[in-house]
């Protein structure tokens, strides 16, 4: 059923992307001039859950931050009565809302909200790992190899756009970094063992805002998009850069592409390893679950 939000809680990341997570809050107050808005401006990332849980009353929860920030509230109100979330763009990737929302912009998504909020299926990925990590759950994906490698070098590029950025600590990290040798299993089953640049498993659609990365995903599907690219020439790594713009690289024959409940990944040697685009520690083995709904995402009830 639609509601009116009338109360509205907010967590703000002031250091997401560029900063401008405070100078976004005041746009948002702007937006829903006849709500009671309260926010929380986190000053460190192990207060996000905390903060989230202190909102957990509103009738809409808005998120201003990037793709880990979402991650970090929606894995704090599992299995809660917690209200729908709703996300301002402020990393530097922002593939969550890109996936959820599109190419709208988000002040012509909030007005839509101010007129009521129409609460749809979110699905979280439960992350268990060995050794035991710190981040239980992810809204966008978990990805070992590759893009866990592009973070480190996109960090020394941040005078950049985030989406440039990560492209050119991507592309960096293709041609300079060994492979994986991992094995997959989805559902049971096992799906690839081998050499492996990246393997990518998530409910989120997009990486990096740039790369379609998981073409099939859809917001609330209820499944686990899973992908393993094998070990190929730097030439080809350029090609399939070019084609996962558009999400033509499943067709590639370097690509292995798979849909299902849950996805496990075996190494000998530690994973790197990232979820929602924060660095996680090295693990040998990740099981990867589906939550499906296991929190609300927040659309116009007219969008």
């Amino acid at each position: 059923m639609a509601v009116t939000p009338q109360r509205i809680g907010c967590v703000v990341n002031p250091v997401s992307g560029d900063g401008r997570g405070e100078a976004l809050l005041a746009e948002l107050r702007g937006l829903f001039p006849d709500s009671d808005l309260d926010a929380t401006v986190t000053e460190r990332a192990a207060a996000v859950p905390e903060a989230a849980r202190t909102h957990a009353d509103a009738d809409l929860l808005v998120v201003v931050g990037g793709d880990g920030t979402l991650g970090e509230v929606a894995g704090a109100l599992v299995d809660t009565e917690a209200p729908p979330l709703f996300v301002v763009p402020a990393g530097r990737g922002n593939s969550a809302y890109r996936h959820c929302y599109g190419d709208a912009d988000w002040r012509d998504v909030a007005r839509g909200l101010r007129r009521g909020v129409d609460p749809r299926p979110l699905d979280l990925g439960e992350i268990r790992t060995e050794p035991p990590g710190d981040r239980p759950y992810f809204v966008l994906g978990f990805t070992a190899g590759l893009f866990r490698r592009a973070l480190d070098a996109a960090d020394s590029l941040r005078f950049l756009p985030g989406p440039l950025a990560y492209l050119l600590g991507t592309a960096r990290a293709a041609v300079s970094d060994p492979p994986l040798d991992v094995a997959v299993t989805v559902d049971g089953t096992a799906q690839y063992d081998g050499e492996a640049r990246l393997v990518a498993v998530g409910g989120g659609r997009y990486r990096g805002n740039a790369f379609d990365l998981l073409p099939e995903s859809r917001a609330g599907d209820g499944q686990l998009h899973a992908l393993v690219v094998e070990s190929t020439s730097a030439r080809e790594w350029i090609r399939l850069a070019r084609l996962a713009r558009t999400g033509g690289h499943v067709y590639h024959p370097a690509v292995h592409y798979w849909q299902g409940s849950s996805v496990g990944l075996h190494a000998n040697d530690p994973l790197p390893v990232e979820a929602d685009g924060n660095a996680l520690a090295p693990v040998r083995d990740a099981q990867l679950t589906v939550r499906p709904g296991a929190a609300r995402l927040a659309y116009p009830v007219h969008g």
